[in-house]
């Protein structure tokens, strides 16, 4: 068919041709008017307002039209808030879910000499350390808990600009000695953002977690982490 909308009430009284062939009044009045002999694009006979059919709709096939339309509007309303209540479920599901982040890597076994956390920071950000892998976005760094083995070291968590550089840096720092130490990489993972899972708009710009679901084969569950 020619027309792409859906006829109204009026359309699906208008036949413009003997033929049968039917498009809405507007798409009749577009070709009457651009084409230079006005054809059916059905026949290809020539359009002759002599022959146009047209039945004003009476009251009971308005009433019935109106009652269509409120059926449709009430189902689509429906539907729309079925999926809602289905992606607000679905969200709450994931309040417990952690997503390994391809562009973070988790570093432990480091024990700086540095104390100043911002020149650590600057330190670990340079070529002679993380930053030879690539352009980084962040990085953190996670203190000893207190009471912990003061021997285990610290942890950093790095985030690229790209995930292939994480990777390269996983490749080439996991199982590296560190003096006495052998470090260990990993992707780190992340979890997310408690506005998504809201179905609201997250207005933290700093925000680290995630807003858009990650795929099923990178996502664990805390029972899976700690197994």
């Amino acid at each position: 068919p020619l027309c792409i909308e859906e006829f109204d009430l009026s359309d699906k009284n208008f036949k413009p041709c003997p033929c049968g062939y039917q498009i809405c009044q507007f798409c009749y009045n577009n070709i009457k008017t651009h084409s230079e002999e006005g054809r059916c694009p059905n026949c290809r006979r020539v359009y002759d307002e002599s022959t146009i059919q047209y039945k004003v709709p009476d009251a009971d096939e308005f009433k019935a039209d109106l009652a269509l339309k409120h059926r449709k509007a009430a189902a689509a309303k429906k539907k729309e808030a079925e999926k809602r209540e289905i992606e607000a479920s679905s969200r709450k599901n994931l309040a417990g879910v952690r997503v390994v982040q391809k562009n973070l890597v988790y570093v432990i076994g480091l024990n700086p000499t540095i104390r100043d956390e911002n020149q650590l920071l600057l330190t670990l950000r340079g070529r002679d350390y993380f930053g030879q892998y690539g352009d980084i976005e962040k990085i953190v760094v996670s203190k000893a808990k207190p009471g912990g083995n003061p021997n285990q070291g610290i942890g950093v968590y790095v985030t690229y600009a790209r995930k292939a550089d994480a990777a390269t840096c996983i490749a080439a720092v996991d199982g590296s000695a560190n003096g006495d130490r052998v470090l260990r990489a990993q992707y780190g993972t992340t979890k997310y953002c408690s506005s998504f899972l809201r179905n609201e708009q997250c207005h933290n710009r700093n925000c680290t977690f995630l807003h858009e679901t990650g795929e099923d084969s990178d996502s664990y569950s805390r029972q899976d982490l700690s197994s």
